[in-house]
């Protein structure tokens, strides 16, 4: 991502991009950080990678025993199931899916965890809710007014190189965001959803990004668009670092899907301890959807 672009993107999400955290934690642990990467490795003979946490879905990676996996969430899912990352032994592509508790051991002990100081200043974001689907009720080519009264009084308006924004403030998937339509001759020709909830532990915004990605290939195909970019290798070898990575611009995700008259791209990113969780979706048979 060239330095313009992340000025843009600052830019268009205004304060929603460059909240701070709303108050400091403190916490005493016993013996580590719960912020820190857990691992897991696959006991069985051999482990099925499902895409959802139900033996019936389909299997996406089968592992060896010894294998190691990165959980991408601290709770598991349906009582008995892990979300984790890995890379596949074919491709060396980063892939997530849902493993059997019994099936893996944890490399990492049990945390005791103390909180110090008061309970309403923590910032503790929820997992993505996928059960919670994001379905606006507008269309391409919609009117500002009428796209107003359907979603009501927007957050904030402007207008920018010929093109008209709303913005709004929307929950989606139990994630705080921001929601920008933008006209083009007052016609909706493009959305863009940022991410506004700031996370401590950056490889947070990486389990949402791989778990939003799973959910879209699970429902629409592997994406026409899917790539890894990493400006700067010095943490490549080392995912326990890739939050770390991300927030300084090393490190970029980017998938892509098309459907009928709809183009759809999700990107993680950042640079300056910043990350930016970006999904952008583009009317295709409209002139105006360009990028702005």
């Amino acid at each position: 991502m060239t330095d313009e672009r992340r000025k843009k993107e600052k830019r268009i999400g205004g304060t929603a991009v460059r909240l701070p955290l709303a108050a400091a934690v403190i916490f005493l642990l016993v013996p580590g950080s719960p912020a820190s990467v857990k691992r897991l490795q696959v006991v069985a003979d051999r482990a099925d990678i499902y895409l959802d946490p139900d033996s019936r879905s389909p299997v996406i990676q089968t592992l060896e025993k010894g294998s190691i996996l990165t959980m991408a969430s601290a709770a598991k899912t349906r009582l008995s199931w892990y979300y984790v990352y890995f890379p596949s032994p074919e491709t060396g592509k980063t892939r997530a899916g849902y493993i059997l508790e019994s099936f893996v051991r944890k490399l990492f002990p049990d945390l005791h965890v103390i909180q110090i100081g008061d309970e309403s200043e923590i910032v503790d974001p929820r997992e993505i809710n996928l059960d919670r689907e994001f379905s606006p009720s507008v269309r391409w080519g919609m009117a500002k007014e009428k796209v107003i009264q359907t979603e009501g009084r927007p957050l904030h308006q402007e207008r920018s190189g010929g093109l008209e924004i709303l913005r709004y403030k929307r929950d989606i998937m139990d994630k705080m965001c921001l929601v920008e339509f933008v006209f083009s001759e007052n016609q909706l020709v493009k959305a863009y959803l940022y991410l506004m909830e700031k996370y401590a532990d950056k490889n947070r915004y990486i389990s949402d990004y791989l778990k939003l990605k799973n959910f879209l290939t699970g429902k629409f195909g592997e994406p026409g668009a899917d790539k890894i970019v990493w400006q700067d290798p010095s943490y490549k070898d080392n995912s326990d670092r890739w939050g770390m990575a991300l927030s300084l611009g090393h490190l970029e995700f980017h998938s892509g899907w098309t459907f009928p008259g709809t183009e759809f791209l999700i990107t993680l990113a950042g640079g300056d301890s910043e990350v930016f969780f970006v999904a952008e979706a583009s009317g295709l048979n409209y002139k105006g959807s360009a990028s702005f």
